[in-house]
Protein backbone atom coordinates (compact mmCIF):
# COMPACT_ATOMS: atom_id res chain seq x y z
CA UNK A 1 0.00 0.00 0.00
CA UNK A 2 2.67 2.19 0.79
CA UNK A 3 5.11 1.56 -1.81
CA UNK A 4 1.40 2.31 -4.41
CA UNK A 5 1.29 5.49 -2.68
CA UNK A 6 4.62 6.43 -3.17
CA UNK A 7 4.68 5.34 -7.08
CA UNK A 8 3.06 8.64 -8.37
CA UNK A 9 5.18 10.72 -6.35
CA UNK A 10 8.16 9.35 -8.15
CA UNK A 11 6.88 9.57 -11.52
CA UNK A 12 6.09 12.64 -11.11
CA UNK A 13 9.24 14.22 -10.22
CA UNK A 14 11.23 12.08 -12.77
CA UNK A 15 8.76 13.48 -15.24
CA UNK A 16 9.65 17.18 -13.90
CA UNK A 17 13.20 16.10 -14.04
CA UNK A 18 13.19 15.16 -17.28
CA UNK A 19 11.22 18.14 -18.76
CA UNK A 20 14.20 20.23 -17.48
CA UNK A 21 17.00 17.62 -18.43
CA UNK A 22 15.89 17.48 -21.77
CA UNK A 23 16.75 21.40 -22.11
CA UNK A 24 20.07 20.64 -20.72
CA UNK A 25 22.64 22.27 -21.55
CA UNK A 26 19.66 25.25 -23.02
CA UNK A 27 18.48 28.03 -21.26
CA UNK A 28 14.28 27.69 -21.90
CA UNK A 29 13.70 31.38 -22.25
CA UNK A 30 15.75 34.37 -22.74
CA UNK A 31 13.51 36.57 -20.20
CA UNK A 32 15.24 34.21 -17.92
CA UNK A 33 18.42 36.26 -18.35
CA UNK A 34 16.86 39.39 -17.57
CA UNK A 35 15.14 38.01 -13.82
CA UNK A 36 18.24 36.53 -12.89
CA UNK A 37 20.04 40.03 -13.67
CA UNK A 38 18.06 41.75 -11.68
CA UNK A 39 18.16 39.92 -8.45
CA UNK A 40 21.34 39.96 -9.05
CA UNK A 41 21.23 43.85 -9.36
CA UNK A 42 20.38 44.01 -6.12
CA UNK A 43 22.68 41.20 -4.54
CA UNK A 44 25.22 44.00 -5.55
CA UNK A 45 23.13 46.87 -4.41
CA UNK A 46 20.33 47.28 -2.17
CA UNK A 47 16.61 45.29 -2.57
CA UNK A 48 14.86 49.25 -2.39
CA UNK A 49 16.83 50.37 -5.00
CA UNK A 50 14.97 50.09 -7.98
CA UNK A 51 16.49 52.26 -10.29
CA UNK A 52 16.98 51.09 -13.68
CA UNK A 53 19.86 53.08 -15.54
CA UNK A 54 20.96 49.97 -18.08
CA UNK A 55 17.42 50.68 -19.99
CA UNK A 56 18.23 53.76 -21.91
CA UNK A 57 15.73 53.79 -23.81
CA UNK A 58 12.35 52.62 -21.75
CA UNK A 59 9.95 54.25 -18.95
CA UNK A 60 11.54 51.15 -16.84
CA UNK A 61 14.31 53.16 -16.38
CA UNK A 62 12.32 56.87 -16.59
CA UNK A 63 9.64 55.29 -13.36
CA UNK A 64 12.56 53.76 -11.50
CA UNK A 65 10.32 50.78 -10.39
CA UNK A 66 10.72 47.19 -10.82
CA UNK A 67 7.16 46.08 -12.04
CA UNK A 68 8.65 42.58 -10.78
CA UNK A 69 10.60 43.39 -7.70
CA UNK A 70 8.41 40.66 -4.97
CA UNK A 71 9.76 38.06 -8.05
CA UNK A 72 13.37 39.60 -7.72
CA UNK A 73 13.89 39.76 -4.42
CA UNK A 74 12.97 35.81 -3.88
CA UNK A 75 15.61 35.54 -7.08
CA UNK A 76 18.36 36.52 -4.76
CA UNK A 77 19.42 33.62 -3.36
CA UNK A 78 19.76 31.51 -6.71
CA UNK A 79 22.27 34.77 -7.93
CA UNK A 80 24.98 32.87 -5.15
CA UNK A 81 25.23 30.01 -7.86
CA UNK A 82 28.11 31.21 -8.90
CA UNK A 83 26.89 31.09 -13.10
CA UNK A 84 23.94 32.80 -14.45
CA UNK A 85 23.25 29.55 -16.64
CA UNK A 86 22.94 27.13 -13.82
CA UNK A 87 21.05 30.11 -11.44
CA UNK A 88 18.32 29.99 -14.06
CA UNK A 89 18.11 26.43 -14.04
CA UNK A 90 18.33 25.56 -10.17
CA UNK A 91 15.84 28.27 -9.85
CA UNK A 92 13.49 27.50 -12.69
CA UNK A 93 13.30 23.57 -11.82
CA UNK A 94 12.39 25.35 -8.47
CA UNK A 95 8.92 27.00 -9.77
CA UNK A 96 8.34 24.33 -11.51
CA UNK A 97 8.27 21.99 -8.45
CA UNK A 98 6.50 25.27 -6.13
CA UNK A 99 3.66 24.91 -9.13
CA UNK A 100 2.94 21.41 -9.45
CA UNK A 101 3.42 21.14 -5.28
CA UNK A 102 0.27 23.78 -4.85
CA UNK A 103 -1.61 22.19 -7.65
CA UNK A 104 -1.45 19.25 -6.00
CA UNK A 105 -2.02 20.43 -2.51
CA UNK A 106 -5.14 22.32 -3.16
CA UNK A 107 -6.49 18.91 -4.35
CA UNK A 108 -5.51 17.29 -1.43
CA UNK A 109 -6.82 20.21 0.46
CA UNK A 110 -10.43 19.55 -1.40
CA UNK A 111 -10.31 15.64 -1.07
CA UNK A 112 -9.97 14.50 -4.62
CA UNK A 113 -8.20 11.21 -4.95
CA UNK A 114 -4.95 10.48 -7.06
CA UNK A 115 -4.14 13.87 -6.55
CA UNK A 116 -0.52 13.49 -7.50
CA UNK A 117 -1.67 11.76 -10.52
CA UNK A 118 -4.13 14.29 -11.82
CA UNK A 119 -1.03 16.99 -11.12
CA UNK A 120 0.94 14.75 -13.73
CA UNK A 121 -2.50 15.39 -16.00
CA UNK A 122 -1.69 18.87 -15.64
CA UNK A 123 1.92 18.88 -16.11
CA UNK A 124 1.73 16.83 -19.34
CA UNK A 125 -1.72 17.94 -20.67
CA UNK A 126 0.00 20.54 -23.26
CA UNK A 127 3.15 20.54 -24.79
CA UNK A 128 3.34 24.35 -25.50
CA UNK A 129 2.10 24.98 -21.60
CA UNK A 130 4.91 22.71 -20.50
CA UNK A 131 7.30 24.26 -21.92
CA UNK A 132 6.25 27.35 -20.27
CA UNK A 133 6.49 26.13 -16.84
CA UNK A 134 9.99 25.10 -17.18
CA UNK A 135 10.75 28.55 -17.77
CA UNK A 136 11.99 31.13 -15.14
CA UNK A 137 9.22 32.98 -15.29
CA UNK A 138 7.22 35.10 -12.19
CA UNK A 139 3.55 33.71 -13.74
CA UNK A 140 4.98 30.32 -12.70
CA UNK A 141 4.31 31.61 -8.94
CA UNK A 142 1.61 34.04 -9.72
CA UNK A 143 -0.39 31.01 -11.22
CA UNK A 144 0.35 29.35 -8.47
CA UNK A 145 -1.50 31.90 -5.97
CA UNK A 146 -4.20 31.79 -8.38
CA UNK A 147 -5.07 28.52 -7.83
CA UNK A 148 -4.69 28.83 -3.73
CA UNK A 149 -6.73 31.78 -4.29
CA UNK A 150 -9.61 29.65 -5.28
CA UNK A 151 -8.91 27.24 -2.85
CA UNK A 152 -9.40 29.42 -0.23
CA UNK A 153 -12.15 31.46 -1.54
CA UNK A 154 -13.99 27.84 -1.52
CA UNK A 155 -12.77 26.85 1.94
CA UNK A 156 -11.28 30.05 4.30
CA UNK A 157 -11.22 32.93 5.74
CA UNK A 158 -11.12 36.78 4.23
CA UNK A 159 -7.76 37.29 5.78
CA UNK A 160 -6.53 34.43 3.64
CA UNK A 161 -8.00 35.35 0.71
CA UNK A 162 -6.57 38.91 1.31
CA UNK A 163 -2.87 37.51 2.04
CA UNK A 164 -2.78 35.46 -0.87
CA UNK A 165 -4.31 38.15 -3.31
CA UNK A 166 -1.20 40.62 -1.63
CA UNK A 167 0.94 37.67 -2.52
CA UNK A 168 0.00 38.11 -6.11
CA UNK A 169 0.43 42.19 -6.53
CA UNK A 170 3.52 41.68 -4.67
CA UNK A 171 5.01 39.32 -7.02
CA UNK A 172 3.48 39.92 -10.45
CA UNK A 173 1.57 43.61 -10.19
CA UNK A 174 1.05 43.27 -14.12
CA UNK A 175 -1.20 40.33 -13.03
CA UNK A 176 -2.47 41.50 -9.74
CA UNK A 177 -5.88 42.19 -11.26
CA UNK A 178 -6.41 38.04 -12.00
CA UNK A 179 -7.09 38.35 -7.89
CA UNK A 180 -10.65 40.27 -8.01
CA UNK A 181 -11.35 38.77 -11.61
CA UNK A 182 -11.51 34.91 -9.53
CA UNK A 183 -13.39 36.52 -6.87
CA UNK A 184 -16.18 38.38 -9.26
CA UNK A 185 -15.91 34.57 -10.75
CA UNK A 186 -16.40 33.04 -7.28
CA UNK A 187 -18.90 35.52 -6.55
CA UNK A 188 -21.17 35.29 -9.30
CA UNK A 189 -21.29 31.06 -8.60
CA UNK A 190 -22.13 31.71 -5.22
CA UNK A 191 -24.96 33.97 -6.23
CA UNK A 192 -26.25 31.88 -8.98
CA UNK A 193 -26.40 28.77 -6.46
CA UNK A 194 -28.37 30.80 -3.89
CA UNK A 195 -30.62 31.96 -6.63
CA UNK A 196 -31.03 28.39 -7.26
CA UNK A 197 -32.37 27.23 -3.95
CA UNK A 198 -28.62 25.56 -3.18
CA UNK A 199 -27.62 24.71 0.24
CA UNK A 200 -25.27 27.36 1.46
CA UNK A 201 -21.34 26.32 2.51
CA UNK A 202 -20.58 27.98 5.73
CA UNK A 203 -16.63 27.09 4.83
CA UNK A 204 -16.87 29.43 2.38
CA UNK A 205 -16.29 33.43 2.14
CA UNK A 206 -18.98 35.35 1.73
CA UNK A 207 -18.89 36.85 -1.93
CA UNK A 208 -18.78 40.78 -0.76
CA UNK A 209 -16.10 39.66 1.97
CA UNK A 210 -14.06 38.19 -0.96
CA UNK A 211 -14.49 40.93 -3.31
CA UNK A 212 -13.20 43.66 -0.63
CA UNK A 213 -10.85 40.89 0.26
CA UNK A 214 -9.21 40.18 -2.71
CA UNK A 215 -8.90 44.46 -3.32
CA UNK A 216 -7.66 44.74 -0.11
CA UNK A 217 -5.22 42.30 -0.67
CA UNK A 218 -3.92 43.87 -3.97
CA UNK A 219 -3.81 46.79 -2.54
CA UNK A 220 -1.34 45.63 0.14
CA UNK A 221 1.03 44.27 -2.47
CA UNK A 222 0.74 46.88 -4.83
CA UNK A 223 1.86 49.41 -1.95
CA UNK A 224 3.98 47.03 -0.12
CA UNK A 225 7.10 47.66 -2.12
CA UNK A 226 9.24 50.55 -3.13
CA UNK A 227 7.53 53.73 -5.20
CA UNK A 228 4.31 51.86 -5.94
CA UNK A 229 2.80 55.09 -8.42
CA UNK A 230 5.29 54.72 -10.44
CA UNK A 231 5.39 50.88 -10.39
CA UNK A 232 1.51 51.19 -10.91
CA UNK A 233 2.38 53.14 -13.53
CA UNK A 234 4.41 50.45 -15.28
CA UNK A 235 1.49 48.37 -15.36
CA UNK A 236 -0.85 50.16 -17.00
CA UNK A 237 1.80 50.56 -19.59
CA UNK A 238 1.95 46.87 -19.85
CA UNK A 239 -2.05 46.49 -19.66
CA UNK A 240 -3.57 49.76 -21.38
CA UNK A 241 -0.96 50.76 -23.06
CA UNK A 242 -0.24 47.11 -24.65
CA UNK A 243 -4.02 46.34 -25.70
CA UNK A 244 -3.83 50.06 -27.30
CA UNK A 245 -0.93 49.39 -29.62
CA UNK A 246 -2.05 45.89 -30.39
CA UNK A 247 -5.59 47.71 -31.47
CA UNK A 248 -3.34 49.23 -34.52
CA UNK A 249 -2.36 47.97 -37.33
CA UNK A 250 1.38 49.07 -36.46
CA UNK A 251 4.35 46.02 -37.08
CA UNK A 252 4.81 46.16 -33.54
CA UNK A 253 8.34 43.78 -32.57
CA UNK A 254 6.60 42.09 -29.65
CA UNK A 255 6.93 38.27 -28.40
CA UNK A 256 4.65 35.67 -30.24
CA UNK A 257 3.31 35.18 -26.92
CA UNK A 258 1.01 38.85 -26.70
CA UNK A 259 -0.36 37.62 -30.22
CA UNK A 260 -4.11 35.78 -30.17
CA UNK A 261 -4.02 31.97 -30.52
CA UNK A 262 -5.87 30.82 -33.64
CA UNK A 263 -8.42 28.08 -33.57
CA UNK A 264 -6.45 25.77 -35.55
CA UNK A 265 -3.55 26.27 -33.76
CA UNK A 266 -5.21 25.66 -30.29
CA UNK A 267 -6.23 22.01 -32.13
CA UNK A 268 -3.12 21.30 -33.30
CA UNK A 269 -1.21 22.25 -29.81
CA UNK A 270 -3.59 21.31 -27.42
CA UNK A 271 -6.18 18.92 -29.29
CA UNK A 272 -6.72 16.00 -26.35
CA UNK A 273 -6.65 18.42 -23.75
CA UNK A 274 -9.78 20.59 -25.65
CA UNK A 275 -11.42 17.39 -26.20
CA UNK A 276 -10.68 16.43 -22.52
CA UNK A 277 -11.71 20.14 -21.15
CA UNK A 278 -14.89 20.41 -23.19
CA UNK A 279 -16.16 16.91 -21.86
CA UNK A 280 -15.55 18.08 -18.27
CA UNK A 281 -17.79 21.50 -19.08
CA UNK A 282 -20.45 18.79 -20.57
CA UNK A 283 -19.63 16.49 -17.56
CA UNK A 284 -20.56 19.73 -15.24
CA UNK A 285 -23.70 21.00 -16.81
CA UNK A 286 -24.78 17.02 -16.75
CA UNK A 287 -24.18 17.15 -12.81
CA UNK A 288 -25.70 20.30 -12.35
CA UNK A 289 -28.94 19.38 -14.08
CA UNK A 290 -29.21 15.75 -12.74
CA UNK A 291 -28.74 16.94 -9.46
CA UNK A 292 -25.01 14.73 -9.18
CA UNK A 293 -23.75 17.96 -7.77
CA UNK A 294 -26.16 19.43 -5.80
CA UNK A 295 -25.44 18.15 -2.14
CA UNK A 296 -21.85 18.36 -2.77
CA UNK A 297 -21.62 22.01 -2.04
CA UNK A 298 -17.70 23.07 -1.87
CA UNK A 299 -16.95 20.57 -4.64
CA UNK A 300 -19.94 21.95 -6.75
CA UNK A 301 -18.60 25.73 -6.40
CA UNK A 302 -14.77 24.92 -6.85
CA UNK A 303 -15.84 23.00 -10.31
CA UNK A 304 -17.77 25.54 -11.64
CA UNK A 305 -15.78 28.54 -10.55
CA UNK A 306 -12.89 26.51 -12.02
CA UNK A 307 -14.15 26.28 -15.31
CA UNK A 308 -15.94 29.66 -15.46
CA UNK A 309 -12.36 31.14 -15.11
CA UNK A 310 -10.56 28.60 -17.23
CA UNK A 311 -13.31 29.21 -19.82
CA UNK A 312 -12.44 32.92 -19.57
CA UNK A 313 -8.44 32.41 -20.23
CA UNK A 314 -9.12 30.73 -22.98
CA UNK A 315 -11.06 32.98 -24.89
CA UNK A 316 -8.51 35.52 -23.74
CA UNK A 317 -5.82 33.48 -25.43
CA UNK A 318 -7.66 33.31 -28.59
CA UNK A 319 -8.96 36.99 -28.53
CA UNK A 320 -5.76 38.71 -26.86
CA UNK A 321 -2.92 36.87 -25.99
CA UNK A 322 -1.94 33.08 -26.01
CA UNK A 323 0.10 32.81 -22.89
CA UNK A 324 -3.62 32.91 -21.25
CA UNK A 325 -2.90 29.03 -21.85
CA UNK A 326 -1.07 28.76 -19.05
CA UNK A 327 -4.67 29.62 -16.73
CA UNK A 328 -6.85 27.85 -18.80
CA UNK A 329 -4.75 24.46 -18.58
CA UNK A 330 -4.35 25.37 -15.16
CA UNK A 331 -8.19 26.09 -13.68
CA UNK A 332 -9.61 23.25 -16.49
CA UNK A 333 -7.43 20.40 -15.03
CA UNK A 334 -8.32 21.76 -11.43
CA UNK A 335 -11.98 20.85 -12.22
CA UNK A 336 -10.89 17.37 -13.72
CA UNK A 337 -10.97 15.35 -10.49
CA UNK A 338 -14.34 16.21 -8.53
CA UNK A 339 -16.08 15.50 -12.15
CA UNK A 340 -14.55 11.82 -11.93
CA UNK A 341 -17.01 10.17 -10.46
CA UNK A 342 -19.61 11.77 -12.84
CA UNK A 343 -18.10 10.49 -15.86
CA UNK A 344 -16.85 7.31 -13.77
CA UNK A 345 -19.64 4.65 -15.22
CA UNK A 346 -18.84 5.35 -18.70
CA UNK A 347 -15.21 5.19 -18.48
CA UNK A 348 -15.90 2.06 -17.00
CA UNK A 349 -16.76 0.35 -20.16
CA UNK A 350 -13.88 -1.58 -22.05
CA UNK A 351 -13.89 0.36 -25.13
CA UNK A 352 -14.34 3.93 -23.91
CA UNK A 353 -10.84 2.81 -21.85
CA UNK A 354 -9.57 1.36 -24.90
CA UNK A 355 -9.87 4.64 -26.80
CA UNK A 356 -8.50 6.27 -23.90
CA UNK A 357 -5.13 4.21 -23.62
CA UNK A 358 -4.71 4.40 -27.29
CA UNK A 359 -5.83 8.57 -27.10
CA UNK A 360 -3.38 8.84 -24.20
CA UNK A 361 -0.36 7.14 -25.73
CA UNK A 362 -0.85 9.46 -28.55
CA UNK A 363 -0.68 11.70 -26.69
CA UNK A 364 2.60 11.35 -25.07
CA UNK A 365 4.38 10.47 -27.87
CA UNK A 366 3.35 13.21 -29.69
CA UNK A 367 3.93 15.42 -26.82
CA UNK A 368 7.11 14.16 -26.58
CA UNK A 369 8.12 15.58 -30.14
CA UNK A 370 6.30 18.78 -29.61
CA UNK A 371 8.75 19.35 -26.38
CA UNK A 372 11.59 18.28 -28.23
CA UNK A 373 10.90 20.73 -30.70
CA UNK A 374 10.44 23.64 -28.47
CA UNK A 375 13.65 22.41 -26.69
CA UNK A 376 15.26 22.73 -30.58
CA UNK A 377 13.43 26.24 -32.13
CA UNK A 378 12.67 28.10 -28.88
CA UNK A 379 15.29 27.47 -26.07
CA UNK A 380 18.66 29.65 -26.40
CA UNK A 381 22.15 28.58 -25.95
CA UNK A 382 23.60 29.21 -22.14
CA UNK A 383 26.34 31.06 -23.45
CA UNK A 384 23.94 33.24 -25.42
CA UNK A 385 26.02 36.92 -25.02
CA UNK A 386 28.25 35.47 -23.14
CA UNK A 387 31.02 36.46 -25.36
CA UNK A 388 30.28 39.56 -26.46
CA UNK A 389 29.62 41.16 -22.54
CA UNK A 390 32.79 39.67 -21.30
CA UNK A 391 34.57 41.71 -24.61
CA UNK A 392 32.22 44.74 -23.98
CA UNK A 393 33.11 44.81 -19.92
CA UNK A 394 36.94 44.72 -20.70
CA UNK A 395 37.49 46.79 -23.84
CA UNK A 396 34.55 49.18 -23.60
CA UNK A 397 34.09 52.65 -20.85
CA UNK A 398 31.91 51.94 -18.20
CA UNK A 399 28.48 53.09 -18.96
CA UNK A 400 29.43 53.00 -22.94
CA UNK A 401 25.62 52.97 -24.14
CA UNK A 402 25.53 49.82 -26.42
CA UNK A 403 23.24 49.26 -29.48
CA UNK A 404 21.67 46.05 -29.33
CA UNK A 405 19.52 45.25 -32.93
CA UNK A 406 17.12 42.89 -30.97
CA UNK A 407 15.25 44.02 -27.71
CA UNK A 408 15.46 40.21 -26.38
CA UNK A 409 19.46 40.92 -26.66
CA UNK A 410 18.93 43.27 -23.37
CA UNK A 411 18.44 39.91 -20.83
CA UNK A 412 21.65 38.00 -21.59
CA UNK A 413 23.73 41.53 -21.55
CA UNK A 414 22.06 42.69 -18.80
CA UNK A 415 22.54 39.60 -16.62
CA UNK A 416 26.25 38.98 -17.66
CA UNK A 417 27.51 42.44 -17.98
CA UNK A 418 26.44 45.48 -15.90
CA UNK A 419 28.88 48.19 -16.70
CA UNK A 420 27.53 48.88 -19.88
CA UNK A 421 24.08 50.97 -20.43
CA UNK A 422 21.66 49.11 -23.51
CA UNK A 423 18.09 50.43 -24.86
CA UNK A 424 14.89 48.97 -23.59
CA UNK A 425 14.41 46.36 -20.86
CA UNK A 426 12.23 43.76 -21.52
CA UNK A 427 9.06 43.89 -23.73
CA UNK A 428 9.48 46.46 -26.41
CA UNK A 429 6.12 48.13 -24.74
CA UNK A 430 8.04 49.82 -22.60
CA UNK A 431 10.22 51.36 -25.55
CA UNK A 432 7.62 52.55 -27.26
CA UNK A 433 6.02 54.26 -24.11
CA UNK A 434 9.40 56.02 -23.29
CA UNK A 435 10.07 57.57 -26.90
CA UNK A 436 7.86 56.29 -29.82
CA UNK A 437 10.03 58.30 -32.07
CA UNK A 438 13.10 56.34 -30.96
CA UNK A 439 10.91 54.02 -30.79
CA UNK A 440 10.52 53.29 -34.86
CA UNK A 441 14.23 54.37 -35.32
CA UNK A 442 15.11 51.21 -33.01
CA UNK A 443 12.14 48.70 -35.26
CA UNK A 444 13.56 49.51 -38.90
CA UNK A 445 16.85 48.66 -38.03
CA UNK A 446 16.04 45.59 -36.12
CA UNK A 447 13.51 44.09 -38.79
CA UNK A 448 16.30 44.26 -41.40
CA UNK A 449 14.12 46.77 -43.26
CA UNK A 450 16.44 50.28 -43.84
CA UNK A 451 19.69 49.77 -42.82
CA UNK A 452 21.27 52.68 -44.30
CA UNK A 453 18.93 55.10 -42.91
CA UNK A 454 16.02 54.63 -40.54
CA UNK A 455 12.50 56.68 -39.88
CA UNK A 456 10.82 58.00 -36.35
CA UNK A 457 7.08 56.99 -37.58
CA UNK A 458 5.22 54.17 -38.84
CA UNK A 459 4.64 54.50 -42.02
CA UNK A 460 8.06 55.58 -43.00
CA UNK A 461 6.74 58.32 -45.68
CA UNK A 462 4.68 59.98 -42.15
CA UNK A 463 7.77 60.98 -40.67
CA UNK A 464 11.47 62.10 -41.23
CA UNK A 465 14.35 59.85 -42.20
CA UNK A 466 17.83 59.87 -40.59
CA UNK A 467 21.14 58.32 -41.28
CA UNK A 468 21.96 55.29 -39.25
CA UNK A 469 25.10 57.04 -38.29
CA UNK A 470 23.79 60.05 -37.04
CA UNK A 471 20.87 58.40 -34.98
CA UNK A 472 23.81 55.81 -33.48
CA UNK A 473 25.63 58.47 -32.33
CA UNK A 474 22.93 61.79 -31.69
CA UNK A 475 19.64 60.27 -30.85
CA UNK A 476 20.84 56.99 -29.14
CA UNK A 477 24.52 58.15 -27.67
CA UNK A 478 25.45 54.50 -28.71
CA UNK A 479 29.35 53.58 -28.92
CA UNK A 480 28.70 49.77 -29.83
CA UNK A 481 26.18 47.67 -31.55
CA UNK A 482 25.50 44.43 -31.25
CA UNK A 483 23.91 42.47 -34.09
CA UNK A 484 23.12 38.81 -34.75
CA UNK A 485 24.24 38.06 -38.84
CA UNK A 486 21.97 35.61 -38.80
CA UNK A 487 19.00 37.46 -38.06
CA UNK A 488 20.11 40.99 -39.23
CA UNK A 489 22.25 40.60 -42.42
CA UNK A 490 21.34 43.40 -43.20
CA UNK A 491 22.19 45.69 -40.82
CA UNK A 492 25.58 43.52 -40.27
CA UNK A 493 26.82 43.42 -43.69
CA UNK A 494 26.34 47.43 -43.32
CA UNK A 495 27.80 48.09 -40.16
CA UNK A 496 30.73 45.86 -41.91
CA UNK A 497 31.12 47.36 -45.52
CA UNK A 498 30.74 51.18 -44.00
CA UNK A 499 34.43 52.52 -42.47
CA UNK A 500 32.31 54.92 -39.88
CA UNK A 501 32.07 51.63 -38.04
CA UNK A 502 35.05 49.13 -36.98
CA UNK A 503 34.45 45.32 -36.31
CA UNK A 504 35.80 45.08 -32.70
CA UNK A 505 34.66 41.34 -31.99
CA UNK A 506 33.38 38.67 -33.35
CA UNK A 507 31.78 35.14 -32.29
CA UNK A 508 30.34 31.93 -33.69
CA UNK A 509 26.47 34.07 -33.53
CA UNK A 510 27.11 37.82 -32.40
CA UNK A 511 29.37 40.59 -33.57
CA UNK A 512 30.51 43.76 -31.65
CA UNK A 513 30.82 46.79 -34.01
CA UNK A 514 32.26 50.40 -32.16
CA UNK A 515 30.68 53.23 -33.46
CA UNK A 516 33.45 55.68 -34.85
CA UNK A 517 33.29 59.55 -34.11
CA UNK A 518 32.95 61.31 -37.86
CA UNK A 519 36.34 62.87 -37.17
CA UNK A 520 37.85 59.60 -36.51
CA UNK A 521 36.39 58.24 -39.64
CA UNK A 522 39.55 56.78 -41.41
CA UNK A 523 39.93 58.40 -45.52
CA UNK A 524 39.70 55.62 -48.17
Amino acid sequence: MKRAATLPGIVLVLAVLGAHLTLFPKIADLDGFYHLGHAAAYAEGSIFDTSFPWATQSIIADRGADLWWGFHVLLVPFTALGTVDWGIRVAALTLTLVLLGTFHGVLRRHGATSSIWWTLVFFLAVPNVLFRQVMLRPHMLSLAGALLLLSVLVRGRWWQVAAVSAAIAWLHLGLAWVAPAIAIAYALVRASERALGLARQPSSVAPLTALAAAVLGVTAGWLLRPHPVDTGALAGVQLIRLLAAKATEEPLTFATELFPLSLGELVRTSWLFLVAWLGAVAAAAYGLVSGKLEGRGEERTLVVTALIVSAAFLLLAMFSARRAMEQWVAFGALAFPFLWSVVAPLARRRAVRAVAFVLVALHLGWGARRHALNVELVASPPDTMTGVAAFLAESSDPGDIVFHARWDNFGPLFAQNRTNLYLGGMDPIFQLAHDSRLYWEFFYLSVDVNVEWTCDAFPCASGGATDTHEVLTDHFGARWVVVEPRRNPRLALYLLNDSRYRLAHESQREAVFEVLPVLEVPVA
